[in-house]
């Protein structure tokens, strides 16, 4: 005895419109949470936090530390240091929230009963000029720190960030060859 199969929903009971939407909208969620992911991790590195809080606490602040042992640096270039990111670190945390409220936006969007593709799309270049800000302060960050130590020390740095990222990226060895 064979199952009636005549009773069974099928993919061509669902409006091809409402097919194409869901075709269009997991991607995005999809690619949202990524960046969201990305972003926010990069920034809380930025800021010296773990995941779960704390300014200038534990593994960031830590890697910054062992950097500056490595390279012997002085008190004086420690206190340079410190305070580039403590300038830049209320600018990165605004923009971390900025960023997070774009994204339960994003998430909102994409899962009303009617979607705006047009909205969406507002909201996702409005979450990748953030993004862009947060890189380019991080990025300011880092050059304001090189240009802090000594050449010798930017190498012996870089040296040690290359064996870092080997060690702690075992798909291919991350950015370790990075200049």
């Amino acid at each position: 005895m064979s199952p009636d199969l005549s009773t069974e929903p099928t993919s061509s009971h669902i409006p091809v419109r409402r097919r194409r939407t869901w075709l269009l909208a997991l991607p995005l969620a999809a690619l949202t949470c990524a960046t969201s992911v990305s972003v926010a991790y990069a920034q809380r590195q930025a800021m010296g936090e773990t995941p779960r809080g704390g300014a200038m606490a534990g593994f960031v602040a830590r890697r910054l530390e062992r950097i500056l042992d490595r390279v012997n640096a002085t008190p004086g270039q420690r206190g340079q240091i410190h305070a580039i990111w403590d300038g830049l670190r209320p600018q990165l945390r605004e923009l971390r929230t900025q960023h997070g409220a774009l994204r339960r936006q994003i998430v909102a969007a994409v899962t009303a009963p009617t979607i705006n593709s047009a909205e969406v799309e507002k909201l996702r270049q409005q979450s990748m000029a953030v993004a862009d800000k947060t890189s380019a302060l991080f990025t300011q960050g880092i050059v304001n720190t090189a240009q802090v130590l000594t050449p010798e020390q930017r190498k012996i740095a870089q040296e040690h960030w290359a064996e870092q990222m080997g060690k702690h990226h075992a798909f291919g060895g991350g950015m370790g060859d990075a200049p």
